[in-house]
């Protein structure tokens, strides 16, 4: 008589049907096909291993977590699509460095950075600024976004948010060579798409936000963390 597998059984079973599985958690989460396929075909190489542990590894191997260093950090410039949470993060970096004693200052991007281009900035004190949100779709904002973070003691971080199309926010992820980025508003939607196209194909994770409240904490989840969220998704 055959045995009546569970959903948790036949993620750990190493002869699982791991191209239904994933296929059916990469399209629940709407993943970027390409990233997709990409995930798929190195997944296939671990599915000895079992479903649940083939993605912890792929994930792994792709995911570079990168946290914001509030400890050293100077200047911070947060660039972001309209909407996409860039203030709520600001208040969030502020709220986590006074807490470990930093000196913290706010400002818009044009008055923080002019401070740093004539070294009047205090070496001691953090700086976060936030940039003028920007319509994606306007390509010559690019340009113009990355030339600001071209000035000594300031890196650029970029903001986007888990409610917008995963291939959308991989398009500005690239387009603007984001090296690190910020998720918001995890705690709107069940879907990764947006974190895994986000970081996954270049950019390191700095932090994603599952709250818009400055004690709402900054997380860097782990690929195991990540593998996990997306299998959640099997009945």
């Amino acid at each position: 008589m055959a045995l009546l597998q569970t959903s948790g059984d036949l993620l750990k079973f190493p002869r699982a049907d791991l191209r239904h599985i994933l296929g059916a958690a990469m399209k629940r989460h709407r993943l970027p096909e390409d990233l997709a396929q990409a995930l798929m075909r190195e997944a296939v190489s671990c599915q000895h291993l079992g479903v649940d542990e083939a993605l912890r590894i792929v994930v792994g191997r792709r995911l570079c977590p990168a946290p914001i260093c509030l400890e050293r950090a100077r200047g911070v410039l947060l660039v972001g699509p309209s909407g996409a949470g860039k203030s709520a993060v600001a208040a969030k970096i502020v709220r986590a460095a006074i807490l470990i004693g930093r000196k913290v200052e706010t400002a818009r991007a044009d008055g923080g950075l002019a401070l740093f281009r004539t070294k009047s900035s205090p070496v001691e004190r953090l700086m976060v600024m936030e940039a003028d949100g920007f319509n994606p779709l306007n390509v010559r904002a690019a340009p113009a976004f990355a030339a600001l973070g071209n000035i000594e003691g300031v890196e650029t971080i970029g903001v986007v948010s888990a409610l917008h199309d995963a291939q959308d926010v991989s398009d500005i992820v690239s387009t603007f060579r984001f090296r690190r980025v910020i998720i918001t508003c995890l705690d709107r939607t069940k879907r990764l798409g947006t974190v895994l196209s986000a970081s996954l194909t270049g950019a390191k994770l700095a932090h994603v936000t599952y709250g818009p409240r400055p004690e709402d904490a900054l997380e860097t989840p782990s690929s195991a963390s990540l593998a996990a969220q997306v299998l959640d998704c099997m009945p």
